[in-house]
């Protein structure tokens, strides 16, 4: 340790946790949360070298592990100097300083003799680390091998790159070592902790890597200049004319079956005569265990005009008018039950149910013995890996080639390689028929643009013949000699040559690579998002494509942050990141509706809170999800930088051909304005706060309280005079012709009753939402005072109450904002997740909230969940309805697990059926 020094600067932040590390460091380590590009490898370095004893390094993949060692050399020891022997790659015979990945561990834990399997798991079906199959006594051998040797090597820093990414058996793996080492300081480095996780595995995190010490935010870091301007866009487009095709001929298949489902006697005699429904106060504890498919029967019935048994309503506490309509999420419940769950009920009707069954098969609509009507996997997958996200890829690579001309350095990653699909010579163009690294290469390569095309994988490396020159000058300044290269010319292409390194050098290709991209031997990068996706240092790139099908969290923001970074040698980079996104066409504006039931397109009512009022299908779903993992500029006016999919500002797009047309050119014209891009990141930058940050905050249409909320029903009010109002123009342009009282009478007559007819509906409407739906502001704070005192009663929030306040606003469209102040960022995280419970409730809470109020003489039941972390334990949910009941109101506590608090909680759940007013809730980061 003694030989290493830093080498840099350190920046604001670093220094700043360097100078706080004693107070830091407790216990439980170091956890430190900074977004991509500020820098955690080296601060964890230098947090090694000050604690100054053996240590272990632990990172995700080869690449991340390969770039520890490089940062230590550049960085920490003087120029030119070889890579010491004290540093390990191999925990067998580890060093003073040993860098693995997890996967290695697991591997040497499990006595395989390769710890190097497929790392990067850059192939369809490669599985990654596996079990063992050695017996029980071989593995613990091996594994008391290896704590030996760590214990003789005195190793007592666990340094945890990415902690998030284990797999059960790798997590299991370092659990071990962590027990068998003796508590040794873990220094965790993470730049997006799994915060979307459940409490369960979040509480394993935790245990692992100890409580968040420090985070540095994305729009921080743009700030302090460490991070460039950055914007994300999204091309959206259309299945290919062949999978449109499939998906028609799908759902014409669904369509045509459930259009002869409905028309069956003997189906509809089979549910009547289910005993459920025959005699459903006898069956109520069944019932109770599924009401999810009870009610699928009643809806079912009540879409065959079948009068329901009142007793069959009561136990749902609904009337006939308040059962929703007949959907195939519905018909999927149905079938799944009458199929499969309840298969021994429906005996007399064991004929009509097989053949029944036997259609569904034959049109693919079962899944592992599971029937999936809506968005099957099939669906799923041509989405996903839709042909016509090439043309995009082709569309986008023009568009910023021709703005960025030389400068352009784009990087697209994918999820696997396809190299069987690589031509086999000059002529062979066959069709390309799937998605991947080396498809898209071969569709931009055959689009005739003038590009430098590369490709960068585990397995394959192919760079244009006129860069061999740079890439022969590079690795000389590595020290590696053209006789270690081995250079040869692609068959299909003899401008193109594949690059490989044998033995150990071959950790060198990425870094050669890397520098030749980086110096515009290679202007479009294809790769896969296993090697390149995380953790690869790229300064230079400035246009990224996410055509990697991965929706997670995680990795969405990780593969972002290889655009993101800062350049040296280009100060006013810019990077522009493109999202990939196929609209099933089923679900837009002008197709053919389905022949039962209400159509899935449906336009919702107007909801400020909701800038999405269509579903896409399931692409456009994971796309939305991938928006939760950052921060980013939006598209509004002035702009801010915020998370989520609504800062694309698409409410007014129109669903169709010629709208997502319209919205590629807008997506398109704002991509090319880089330097106006700058200008809105520093606008949006300078918070009027004294100390701006990222806010997280819950946004809500909810609140439990019984007052009148004006703002969220005002426009049906406006809406009903302003269609007075046109009515009443109307008639008096005809009061010239009136030429007696009577006719005055008469016209006014014909006036009045027409208002009523045309704007007493609306005027009612708003005034029973007035009636069922409680005031935002007006009691969300006490709400989120009651969740915050118990958590903190619980534990769970540490920090002294008197430090922490809960902020609650509402805009002019009737949308409450909430967040904590003063808490940490996981704290935060717990009591939005809390709050977000209780506004809009779980579907199976083990304690809800029941109060029954009058207003005017009007009857009304309220429920409300206790969250999930709250209700584990009874004397923690009783503490949670006591504040409610001092902070919210009069409620009674009550137990869903007994057969009457599964009633009532049945009872809940059937609410929703008839909800004027849909409960919904969003997270969002905000920068302010």
């Amino acid at each position: 340790m003694k030989d290493l020094a830093f080498q840099g600067t350190w920046r604001t932040y670093q220094q700043k946790i360097l100078d706080d590390l004693l107070d830091l460091i407790g216990e439980d380590g170091l956890h430190i949360v900074a977004a991509p590009g500020s820098g955690k490898t080296i601060l964890g370095l230098e947090v090694m070298r000050r604690l100054g004893e053996a240590t272990l390094i632990l990172a995700p993949s080869k690449t991340i592990r390969d770039q520890w060692a490089q940062r230590m050399r550049m960085m920490f020891l003087p120029a030119n100097v070889a890579e010491p022997d004290w540093i390990s790659h191999d925990v067998r015979a580890p060093g003073i300083i040993t860098i693995i990945t997890y996967q290695a561990l697991h591997a040497a834990f499990s006595g395989h003799t390769s710890d190097e399997e497929t790392l990067d798991s850059e192939e369809e079906g490669s599985s990654g680390a596996q079990s063992s199959e050695q017996g029980q006594q071989e593995t613990e051998k091996a594994r008391r091998k290896i704590i030996a040797k760590l214990r003789e090597e005195k190793v007592r820093t666990l340094v945890l790159d990415e902690a998030h990414h284990l797999r059960n058996e790798w997590w299991k793996a370092l659990t071990m070592l962590k027990d068998a080492l003796d508590r040794p300081t873990v220094v965790a480095l993470t730049a997006t902790p799994p915060y979307d996780v459940d409490p369960q595995e979040w509480d394993r995190y935790q245990a692992l890597c100890g409580p968040i010490d420090g985070e540095i935010s994305v729009p921080e870091l743009v700030l302090q200049g460490d991070l460039c301007p950055h914007q994300d866009y999204v091309h959206f487009s259309l299945p290919s004319a062949l999978e449109a095709q499939k998906l028609e001929e799908f759902r014409a298949e669904i369509a045509d079956f459930i259009e002869t489902l409905l028309k069956s006697a003997e189906f509809k005699q089979a549910i009547l005569r289910h005993p459920w429904i025959t005699q459903p106060i006898e069956n109520v504890e069944h019932i109770l265990d599924d009401a999810r498919f009870f009610s699928s029967m009643l809806i079912f019935l009540n879409s065959q005009y079948v009068e329901l048994p009142r007793s069959t309503l009561d136990i749902l506490g609904v009337e006939a008018r308040e059962i929703p309509d007949l959907t195939l999420e519905w018909i999927e419940v149905l079938l799944n039950g009458v199929i499969y769950t309840y298969r021994d009920d429906f005996g007399e009707a064991e004929q009509t149910i097989r053949y029944q069954q036997d259609r569904l098969r034959e049109i693919r609509a079962v899944e592992h013995s599971k029937v999936r009507l809506t968005d099957p996997r099939s669906v799923q997958r041509l989405l996903v890996s839709s042909m016509s996200k090439l043309t995009a890829i082709v569309d986008i690579a023009r568009l910023e080639s021709a703005s960025m001309r030389d400068e352009l350095r784009m990087v697209i990653l994918s999820d696997y390689i396809r190299k069987d699909t690589l031509p086999t010579g000059p002529a062979d163009l066959s069709p390309i028929e799937r998605m991947g690294v080396v498809p898209i290469f071969e569709t931009l390569r055959r689009s005739g643009l003038d590009l430098k095309l590369g490709i960068l994988t585990g397995s394959l490396v192919l760079v244009p013949a006129g860069s061999k020159r740079i890439l022969d000058e590079i690795a000389d300044h590595l020290g590696i000699g053209a006789e270690h290269i081995r250079y040869q010319q692609a068959a299909f292409d003899g401008g193109f040559i594949s690059v490989e390194l044998p033995g150990e050098r071959s950790r060198s290709i990425v870094h050669m690579i890397t520098e030749l991209f980086g110096r515009g031997g290679i202007t479009v990068l294809v790769g896969t998002q296993a090697l390149l996706g995380e953790g690869w240092d790229a300064p230079s790139v400035n246009t990224l494509i996410l055509a990697s099908t991965v929706g997670s969290y995680v990795l969405s923001n990780q593969m972002r942050g290889r655009a993101i970074r800062i350049d040296p040698q280009k100060p006013q980079k810019a990077a522009n990141v493109w999202h990939l996104a196929v609209i099933d066409p089923e679900k837009l504006e002008q197709r053919i509706p389905l022949r039962f039931g209400r159509k899935s397109t449906d336009r919702k009512a107007p909801d400020p809170f909701d800038t999405m009022t269509i579903d896409l299908g399931s692409d456009v779903d994971a796309l939305k999800r991938r928006f939760y993992a950052f921060e980013g500029l939006s598209f509004g006016e002035p702009p801010l930088i915020e998370s989520g999919f609504q800062r694309l500002m698409l409410d007014t797009a129109r669903w169709n051909a010629h709208g997502i047309d319209d919205i590629n050119r807008l997506m398109e014209r704002r991509a090319i304005d880089r330097n106006s891009l700058k200008a809105r990141w520093h606008s949006a930058l300078h918070s009027k706060r004294a100390v701006a940050r990222v806010q997280e905050t819950l946004e809500s249409n909810y609140a439990p309280k019984g007052l009148i909320n004006w703002n969220t029903t005002k426009f049906l009010f406006a809406q009903s005079v302003a269609l007075a109002g046109l009515i009443v123009n109307g008639f008096l342009q005809s009061f010239q012709e009136i030429r007696s009282p009577q006719q005055l009478e008469l016209v006014l007559f014909v006036v009045f009753v027409s208002l009523a007819i045309f704007s007493l509906p609306g005027a009612l409407k708003a005034g029973r939402l007035l009636l069922r739906n409680g005031s935002l502001e007006g009691s969300m704070k006490q709400v989120g005072t009651t969740v915050l005192e118990a958590l903190h009663h619980m534990g769970v929030i540490k920090t002294e109450l008197g430090k922490l306040s809960v902020e609650a606003t509402l805009d002019q469209n009737g949308i409450i904002y909430c967040r904590l102040e003063g808490a940490t960022t996981i704290e935060r995280s717990r009591f939005l997740d809390g709050l977000r419970e209780v506004l809009v409730p779980p579907q199976n809470p083990r304690y809800i909230l029941v109060r029954r109020s009058t207003f005017w003489r009007l009857k009304r039941v309220d429920y409300h969940a206790v969250p999930s972390l709250i209700g584990r334990k009874r004397e923690d949910a009783e503490y949670f309805a006591k504040l409610w009941n001092r902070y919210v109101g009069e409620s009674d506590l009550i137990y869903t697990r007994s057969v009457q608090g599964r009633l009532i909680l049945l009872q809940f759940r059937a609410k929703s059926f008839a909800s004027a007013f849909t409960r919904k809730t969003d997270r969002v980061s905000r920068w302010e």
